[in-house]
């Protein structure tokens, strides 16, 4: 392989390493992964099946709070 082909293959190589090390570093650092949590909720809770699954889950926390005030009563 010539010198010039190869030097161009070890800057592409060393800009990809730097770059993944960089993404690593961040990837670390907690606002970041708070950021990228809360975005992931905001777009999973615009599709229906997860409002349904949301809509399931508090109905049932509401039954089981309401059961819990039944057995608190009797």
């Amino acid at each position: 392989m010539p010198l010039r082909k190869l030097k161009r293959v070890a800057k592409i190589v060393d800009a990809a390493m730097r770059d993944g090390a960089r993404a690593r570093s961040q990837s670390t650092d907690p606002g970041f992964r708070e950021r990228v949590q809360n975005d992931r909720r905001a777009e999973l809770s615009k599709f229906k099946t997860v409002q349904h699954a949301l809509a399931d889950r508090e109905r049932i926390e509401k039954g089981k709070a309401a059961k819990a005030k039944a057995k608190k009563r009797a």
